[in-house]
């Protein structure tokens, strides 16, 4: 019983953190960036000297998102193995089958139980 509270919990607080921390946000600044040099690097109307200057500069913002995502995804992750010192085969029963559509039932119920409260 006391696994199901705290997977419970876990999916709550890796929502917050995901949506507070915006998550995808970081993710997005990402993708944008890599289409822009995408887009720069075959492009010969932009000069040689130009793409020297710009392309670190982007590289800089894509280092930056992705430890942005990193921490974001440790914090989550840590919760549930600092649970696992505590409470036997915590870690086992989360990604078991049971404990994987247990997550998914908690997750889908809390995000919308939360998007009608904030109505």
């Amino acid at each position: 019983m006391t696994n199901h509270l705290i997977l419970m919990f876990g999916c709550i607080l890796s929502i917050e953190i995901f949506l507070r921390l915006n998550f995808l946000s970081h993710l997005n600044s990402i993708l944008n960036s890599v289409r822009k040099v995408l887009h720069l690097i075959p492009s010969k109307k932009i000069s040689d000297h130009w793409k020297e200057k710009v392309i670190p500069i982007y590289a800089i913002r894509m280092m930056k998102a992705s430890g942005k995502i990193l921490l974001i995804s440790l914090c989550i992750l840590s919760f549930f193995l600092f649970n696992n010192f505590f409470f036997n085969d915590f870690l086992e029963f989360t990604i078991s089958l049971f404990g994987i559509i247990e997550s998914i039932f908690f997750l889908i119920s809390y995000f919308y139980l939360r998007k009608l409260v904030l109505q």
